[in-house]
């Protein structure tokens, strides 16, 4: 006759994977919330610029800048004419594909956790991505200054892909290793 639940180690263990599963659960809930309060805050609550300028004035650079200069969304970006824009608009496009990857694995590893098959996993993460970020967008509108853009949520897409990709990398890596 066996017990209701599994014998003591495996029930151990099943409470130990439930738990994890939560705890993995609500660091997407967590993470989703940061995204979600940064949307909220203006545009000069997240302005670098002045930082940008305090540091220029420490450090000189002894060259000319390359005129490298861009439109994205209808606003022209251009290195040698407006430099701390530049720079302002490739940390903030950089911090969208940092925050997305992030929540891409987060979401992939919380599914994989419950043992969700890879493809299933990549695909889930990559609509919530998509998802979250149209929220992120539809947010921003109401935030003073701030512009909401169909093309962030393509750079959101593009980070929890190269997030998703990496993490997938570097567990192949290391299952490796360890074989």
């Amino acid at each position: 006759m066996t017990m209701r639940g599994g014998s003591g180690p495996q029930r151990y263990k099943q409470t130990r994977r439930t738990y994890g599963w939560w705890i993995a659960l609500l660091l997407v809930v967590i993470w989703i919330v940061i995204i979600w309060s940064m949307s909220a805050q203006s545009y000069q609550q997240q302005n670098i610029q002045p930082w940008l300028h305090r540091l220029s004035q420490k450090v000189h650079i002894g060259f000319t800048l390359p005129d490298v200069h861009f439109t994205y969304s209808g606003h022209e970006y251009s290195l040698k004419q407006r430099p701390y824009d530049f720079v302002e608009f490739l940390f903030r496009k950089t911090a969208h594909l940092l925050v997305y990857a992030i929540l891409a694995v987060l979401i992939y590893g919380s599914l994989r956790y419950k043992r969700v098959r890879v493809i299933t996993c990549v695909a889930l993460a990559l609509m919530f991505v998509v998802i979250i970020a149209s929220i992120d967008e539809y947010i921003q509108q109401f935030s003073p200054n701030r512009t909401s853009s169909i093309w962030d949520v393509g750079v959101d897409l593009i980070g929890g892909c190269c997030g998703i990709a990496i993490y997938i990398g570097i567990r192949a890596l290391l299952g490796r290793r360890h074989h």
